[in-house]
């Protein structure tokens, strides 16, 4: 019963970002049909600034995605010199079933296993 309550409510919620995506897209496309007029009359202003804003974003998102990388790789060599997991964030962190609370049954086979 709980699968298909979920399953509504997903496809509910799938729906609704259908609807505002449409209505967003629909929303661009006026606002370009209203606006081209005005980039053709300031084109000498708006593509030297187009050109520096899409840099900007680049280099933001350059930024961004290696500093992203630079936190995954001081983790995993956080890991690999301590030989153990960086700290938890409460809340935040899923807890491990085998370690802790998992089901009894999980524990008996790693103790026979070993």
């Amino acid at each position: 019963m709980f699968e298909i309550i979920q399953a509504a409510i997903t496809a509910a919620a799938a729906l609704a970002l259908f609807v505002l995506a449409g209505i967003t897209l629909a929303g661009s496309a006026v606002a370009l049909a209203v606006t081209t007029p005005l980039f053709v009359i300031f084109s000498p202003i708006l593509v030297p600034a187009t050109v520096a804003t899409a840099l900007l974003a680049t280099g933001f998102t350059a930024s961004g995605s290696i500093g992203a990388m630079a936190i995954t790789v001081f983790m995993w060599l956080f890991k690999k010199i301590t030989g153990k997991n960086p700290p938890k964030i409460p809340f935040l962190t899923p807890k491990n079933p085998t370690t802790e609370g998992g089901k009894k049954e999980d524990k008996k086979k790693e103790k026979k296993d070993k």
